[in-house]
């Protein structure tokens, strides 16, 4: 069992890409990393969790903010209803202008997960990518092209679904 991740918008589902993924992901067994919040994220939790007889966990890595009882609580939105294990971390969201060196939860969704699989997104989406380059993760855009073209040219992209599955499947083989 792997861990896919799927990265992108918090605000648009893209559910063409987003809902056939997870269904795949949890057809094949493997458990699906999100930030576990809204648009794509929710999107592909949604479709994973209501897979019949997945084995597979749906992770949802969440941003919190202080709290004075709690010492940190989820931001509002988190986690989404599909994430059966919800993980929260020290880290707000990553503002768009923050150091490319500031840690943040898109180090934990990328340092944790063996696949990562793109859809489009803005700077969290961008940082992520980012992240996964440094940290040579295996890594393939899914979605139109055009919604790519702010992301570094190394970003392979498609929008077929088999050439996603086939990738998953030989990035998994060379582990």
């Amino acid at each position: 069992m792997a861990i896919i991740g799927v990265m992108g918008s918090g605000q648009e589902e893209w559910a063409d890409y987003a809902e056939p993924l997870g269904a795949w992901i949890a057809g094949a067994g493997h458990d699906l990393l999100t930030g576990g919040g809204g648009g794509v994220m929710r999107s592909a939790a949604r479709a994973f969790h209501g897979t019949p007889g997945r084995r597979g966990r749906s992770i949802g890595i969440l941003p919190s903010e202080p709290d004075p009882v709690r010492g940190h609580a989820p931001l509002p939105g988190y986690p989404n209803p599909y994430i059966d294990l919800p993980i929260l971390t020290p880290f707000a969201r990553k503002p768009a202008d923050a150091p490319p060196t500031e840690l943040s939860r898109n180090h934990v969704n990328i340092l944790t997960s063996d696949v990562i699989v793109v859809l489009p997104g803005r700077h969290g989406t961008l940082d992520e990518v980012r992240l996964a380059l440094r940290f040579g993760k295996p890594m393939i855009g899914f979605g139109p092209e055009l919604d790519f073209r702010a992301m570094p040219a190394e970003l392979r992209t498609t929008g077929d679904f088999g050439t996603v599955t086939a990738f998953i499947a030989d990035a998994l083989s060379r582990r």
